[in-house]
C-alpha cells in the first residue's frame, strides 16, 4: 500500500510539471500568428490598444495597432509585433517588416 501511494504521488507531481509547462506556454508572452479579427481599446483615449487574433485578444504597442487594420496578418514572436500581410495588399511598412 504504500509503495502504491508513492506512486500516486510521483504521478500527480509529473502531471502537475506538465500542466505547468503547457499552460506557461500558451500564455500572453507565446506565438502569435494569424489575421487581426478586431482592433478596439478599452476607453476612449486610453493607452490600452487591444487586438483580437484567433479568437484571443492581446495588448499591443499604440504604434502597432494604429499602424494596423481589421484582416492584417501578424505574428508576435514573444517580443516584437509584426505585420506579415496586409489585407488589402499593399506592400508591409518596411518598420513593420518581419
Amino acid at each position: 500500500m504504500r509503495g502504491q501511494a508513492a506512486r500516486v504521488v510521483l504521478f500527480v507531481a509529473l502531471l502537475s510539471v506538465l500542466a505547468a509547462d503547457v499552460s506557461v506556454g500558451c500564455g500572453s508572452h507565446a506565438y502569435v500568428y494569424g489575421p487581426v479579427e478586431q482592433k478596439y481599446t478599452s476607453v476612449i483615449g486610453e493607452v490600452d490598444k487591444t487586438i483580437m487574433v484567433g479568437g484571443q485578444t492581446y495588448q499591443v504597442p499604440a504604434s502597432f495597432f494604429s499602424a494596423i487594420s481589421v484582416g492584417d496578418t501578424v505574428k508576435f514572436n514573444g517580443t516584437k509585433w509584426s505585420i506579415v500581410k496586409t489585407a488589402d495588399g499593399r506592400p508591409v511598412p518596411a518598420q513593420y517588416a518581419p
